[in-house]
């Protein structure tokens, strides 16, 4: 179920009772709510955004930026019905073990993958390796890479709030609150997080009261809302750590170079996105290999090949047209037009789709070097609240404090030539010859981090409070009932996207609580329990 906060003046004068709150209803926080519904807990849900979030930048997401700008703050960041799923790519890719240092993750990498199966059945994702088989035939394995197929969910799928319409949208639902930002957290001398304030635009209100909470707000406003608690609570519970907001780390994204294809048929057939059944994709990525010995010095990374259209031919116009429908919005008459002016690229590309499998670039396509490296966490890049500037609700905005150092530019230079080696070492030196931009220039590009935004780290978990915000289950040391499942969470990035291994932890987050606050009979959640005795 659905509702608005906006002219619900009177909802605040009792508060809701429910067995978990979540914070978000973004890519995590929508499915952890509508699984949790739908074994017969009573949920409520908290969004700050609206149904659609119309602009690129949403007026909540503003922030205090020193040193460098990270524009992820802004550009990176959805709040709506369904969240950063609106607009995300959908690229879904576990990490690979070596990934995941046991000296800094408190969960093993087979305790989250047992949860994959989970993940592509919710997104209709064929079932089977992330490894490209063709690897080996083109002598890759000999190299210092892998080379690895990212899956895609089809478009109809890759926004949360369409892939649950039919779970949320039901009276018996997750009882779903939109524009309800979260300002008041009231925490016990039990150490437990027992009432939660939203306040919408024209000042309504809502109390929640729940035996578990559920942060699931995206990286950065996760961090915010535990820093907010802390402060609202005398500062007791995570500032004498000194972890809660530090070691803020992200991808940094930069073209390394340009492909002059010799065979850019075989290019395409290599390169280009791959269908398949069900309206699923894939597309191929190089990792350093998991027994390179480089890795005990270079920070996780990837590399991938991108084609740039450089006319218009149409291919841009389809792809509006399919993130158009991601939004939940029909596409426009201008981009309909656009389209069928490139009806003869369009009907090379359908045949493309049905006879080679491959998505078609267009023939004049720049193609690109693009490569991916994930920044180290250091406890210099933080997160903290403002003493001076707020939010319109009174909350002191996020101060991000942070840069990319000359360490990270050096790396970037050092996996490009790693990366080199292995092409020109195997089969894909036949398929084009990569002509390097000067390496000062791609170091230069990497202050501005890139356009991929994945931060991560700054409500990490680790094995004792000292180490971590959270410990291997995702719940706060210091708040128990508390959980936060974002990729703030993860003490270190990967050599792939985080959000399958995100949407792994919302699976396991769900089984612990359903396991744990288990109805004793069909309707009677613990929740509706409580109230029916204070009664």
């Amino acid at each position: 179920m659905i509702r608005d906060l906006i002219g619900h003046k009177d909802q605040g004068s009792e508060p809701i009772t429910a067995d978990v709150l979540v914070i978000g209803a973004g890519t995590a926080g929508l499915v952890i709510a509508a699984r949790l519904a739908a074994q017969d807990l009573r949920v409520v849900v908290l969004e700050s955004g609206a149904r659609q979030q119309e602009k690129d930048e949403h007026p909540l997401n503003e922030v205090v930026q020193l040193r460098s700008i990270y524009t992820g703050a802004s550009r990176g960041r959805f709040r709506c019905l369904g969240g950063t799923s609106t607009r995300w790519g959908g690229a879904l890719i576990p990490f690979v073990p070596a990934d995941m240092d046991p000296a800094l993750w408190p969960v093993s990498h087979g305790e989250l993958c047992a949860y994959l199966p989970d993940v592509e059945e919710l997104f209709g994702l064929a079932p089977g390796t992330y490894d490209w088989t063709d690897w080996a035939k083109f002598g890759g394995a000999q190299s210092d890479h892998v080379a690895r197929l990212a899956k895609w969910p089809p478009f109809g799928k890759r926004n949360v709030a369409n892939l649950l319409s039919s779970s949320i949208d039901r009276a018996d639902g997750a009882e779903i609150w939109l524009n309800a930002t979260a300002t008041r957290f009231d925490i016990g001398d039990d150490r437990r997080l027992g009432e939660v304030t939203a306040e919408a635009p024209d000042k309504s209100k809502l109390r929640v009261r729940a035996q578990h909470v559920v942060i699931a707000a995206g990286a950065i406003e996760s961090t915010r809302l535990l820093l907010l608690a802390d402060r609202q609570n005398g500062d007791k519970f995570f500032a004498p750590d000194g972890v809660l907001g530090r070691y803020f780390h992200d991808h940094l994204s930069v073209g390394v170079g340009d492909i002059e294809a010799k065979d850019r048929t075989a290019l395409n057939r290599v390169a280009g996105f791959r269908f398949e059944k069900g309206g699923s994709m894939r597309n191929l990525r190089f990792e350093l290999s998991e027994n390179a010995r480089q890795r005990e010095h270079l920070p996780a990374c990837f590399a991938h090949i991108a084609f740039e259209e450089t006319s218009r031919s149409g291919f841009e116009a389809l792809r509006a047209v399919y993130r158009q429908l991601q939004k939940r919005r029909n596409p426009s008459f201008a981009t309909l037009m656009e389209l069928a002016r490139g009806f003869p690229w369009l009907s090379r590309a359908v045949w493309w789709r049905f006879v080679e499998g491959r998505l078609l670039y267009p023939s004049d396509a720049s193609i690109k070097l693009i490569m991916v490296l994930e920044q180290p966490p250091r406890a210099e890049n933080r997160i903290f609240l403002s003493d001076d500037r707020r939010d319109v609700y009174g909350q002191p905005l996020a101060v991000i404090d942070w840069a990319v150092g000359a360490e990270d530019q050096r790396a970037m230079t050092e996996v490009t030539d790693l990366f080199m080696k292995s092409w020109a070492g195997t089969g894909l030196a036949g398929l084009g010859q990569i002509h390097r931009r000067p390496p000062q220039e791609a170091e230069a590009d990497v202050a501005g981090g890139g356009g991929i935004f994945h931060p991560g780290g700054t409500v990490r978990m680790g094995r004792t409070p000292a180490d971590g915000v959270l410990n291997g289950d995702l719940r706060a040391f210091r708040v128990p009932n508390v959980h936060v499942i974002s990729t703030a969470a993860f003490p270190t990035g990967g050599g792939a996207n985080p959000t399958m291994m995100l949407m792994m932890c919302a699976m396991r987050c769900v089984a612990q609580l359903s396991k744990e606050l288990k109805p004793t009979s069909p309707g009677t959640s613990p929740a509706t329990t409580a109230l029916a005795e204070a009664r």
